[in-house]
This record gives structure tokens, C-alpha cells and sequence, in this order.
């Protein structure tokens, strides 16, 4: 492959995500087209005068490097069946989504055999980090692909990390969602049990941001929680995606996860209620009815 800048950038998936980080893109200069399985998505960037693909296949053949980002491994498994029906010789894509590695595999393999490079390139971070261009990239792949990458990625993250090879990028994502889901149930269930032993809510979120456990993702989430705003910024369905993918990979590698199982149950008691749109933070909800608080 060789190492010219990258200048016309496709991305295929305007979800939360896809959307802000292809905004990025075009602000920071690069030619940017874009497609959605739901065309409805493509609008705002029509309004903005940038190309809508009518099919994947004419975006693979109109860029260089193609960013995929959508919801899953029968999802990112279409897209590529898709992209790899036409040569992808000397084209880079950068899958961005959050899938299992048998997925990210064997999208890894037929991209090669289309003539493309392929980095897994899972982000941590939701839609505030996604709109300011300050996620970070926990990337899988070639040092030289993703060095012709970086300015690409730089324009939409405030962080890349090279985590090895290609599906370390993917295994790195994973581990981060179990602390991630955890962390965030955690925090929940300390608020119901707060309340329920007479602490105010407020003087116990307060008190945690005031310690030795204060990080940005804590206040952040607190704040929303005490103002009851579970505005989707990362989607409860999304986790439990992730949680499954991290429960079945366990599974594969004998790793003993009792503490994310029993976690995954109380979000699948979310989902259940029909919460799966909303936040993460959503499942304090479930957690507030199984405590016997009013609604």
C-alpha cells in the first residue's frame, strides 16, 4: 500500500456516533461522503451540500478510506459483504464499531482479500466526546496503515492508542465496556441504596466527586442521573450488546465474570421495561422499581 495522505473519507453508519465524527471530518478539511442503511440519516449532511452514496459499493469506489460505524456484528458483517463486492485495492477501512472479534476477524480477512487494509479502531467515548472530537481510539492493525491514518483520526479523537495487531484494538474495547458497565451500575445502585438508608442523593453524588474516585465519567453521569435526564448519549441496548459480547468472550477464554453477569441481568431488567433507548444511567429506573420506589 502506499502511504499518500488520505483526503476523500466515506463513512457508512450516521448514528450518534458516525454522525459527530463525520461532521469532524469534513470541519477539519478532508472530502467526506457519506451512506446509512436508513437514508433518512444522510439529510443533515445533503444540507450541509456534502455527497450522499446511493450505495455503499459507489462510496468504496469514490474514497480512500472508508470509517464504518453501526450497531453490531450482523451489521459491520452486511457492510462488508457489501464494500468487498468491488476492489479495494490500496483503500483503507477503519471499523469504528463496537463488535466481536470473530466479527472483527473475519471482516479483517475479507477486506484483505479484496486488496484493502483494515484497522479495528472501536472508540471509547459517547456523544458529547463524539461532537467535541475528543474520543479515543483503541486501535488494531498495521503501525504503517494507521500512521497514514492518524491525521483522519486525530481530526475526529483527542487520542489514538496502538493496541497491537489487528483485533487487539476490539479486545481492548471490550475491556473497557466490562469496567465501564460496572462502574456505571455501581454508581447506580449506590444512589438507590443511599436514599433508602435517609442520605440525600445530591450530598452522596458530591461526596464521591469529592474524593479519591472523582473522574469525569462519575460527575458526568451523576449530574444527569439527579436531573433525571436519560437522553441517550450511549444507549443501554448498545451495553448490553457490549456485555454480551464480553460475557460470551469470557466464556471462550475461561475468564470467571460474576460481578458483569449479575450486571447483565439488571440490564436485561432494563431492557425489559423498554428502556433500551435511553441512557445507560436508565437502568438507576429499574434498579429505583426493584427497590419499591414510586415511579
Amino acid at each position: 500500500m502506499h502511504n499518500t495522505p488520505l483526503k476523500h473519507i466515506g463513512f457508512i453508519g450516521l448514528g450518534i456516533m458516525g454522525r459527530a465524527m463525520a461532521f469532524n471530518a469534513a470541519r477539519a478539511g478532508f472530502a467526506v461522503t457519506v451512506t446509512n442503511r436508513s437514508p433518512d440519516k444522510t439529510i443533515p449532511f445533503a444540507e450541509q451540500g456534502i455527497p450522499v452514496a446511493a450505495t455503499i459499493q459507489d462510496l468504496a469506489k469514490a474514497c480512500e478510506a472508508i470509517v464504518i460505524m453501526v450497531t453490531g456484528p450482523e451489521a459491520l458483517d452486511e457492510v462488508v459483504h457489501a464494500l468487498t463486492r468491488v476492489p479495494l485495492t490500496d483503500k483503507v477501512i477503519i471499523n469504528c464499531s463496537t463488535v466481536s472479534l470473530a466479527a472483527t476477524l473475519a471482516a479483517g480477512a475479507a477486506i484483505a482479500q479484496a486488496g484493502g487494509s483494515c484497522l479495528d479502531a472501536p472508540v471509547s467515548g459517547s456523544k458529547i466526546p463524539a461532537e467535541t472530537a475528543k474520543l479515543v481510539f483503541l486501535v488494531g492493525g498495521d503501525a504503517n496503515t494507521l500512521e497514514r491514518c492518524h491525521p483522519l483520526l486525530a481530526a475526529m479523537g483527542s487520542t489514538i492508542l496502538h493496541c497491537g495487531p489487528l483485533g487487539d484494538g476490539t479486545r481492548m474495547k471490550l475491556a473497557v465496556n466490562l469496567m465501564l458497565a460496572n462502574t456505571l451500575h455501581a454508581l447506580s445502585e449506590t444512589l438507590v441504596f443511599a436514599e433508602k438508608i435517609g442520605l440525600d442523593r445530591r450530598a452522596v453524588a458530591n461526596a464521591i466527586n469529592s474524593g479519591v474516585m472523582a473522574s469525569p465519567l462519575l460527575k458526568m453521569k451523576s449530574d444527569a442521573m439527579l436531573k433525571r435526564d436519560f437522553a441517550p448519549h450511549f444507549p443501554l441496548d448498545l451495553v448490553f450488546k457490549d456485555i454480551n459480547l464480553i460475557l460470551d468472550e469470557a466464556g471462550k477464554n475461561g475468564a470467571v465474570l460474576p460481578a458483569t453477569s449479575a450486571v447483565r441481568e439488571s440490564f436485561n431488567s432494563a431492557m425489559a421495561h423498554g428502556r433500551g433507548r435511553e441512557d445507560i444511567g436508565a437502568v438507576l429506573q429499574t434498579l429505583e422499581l426493584m427497590s419499591g420506589f414510586k415511579p
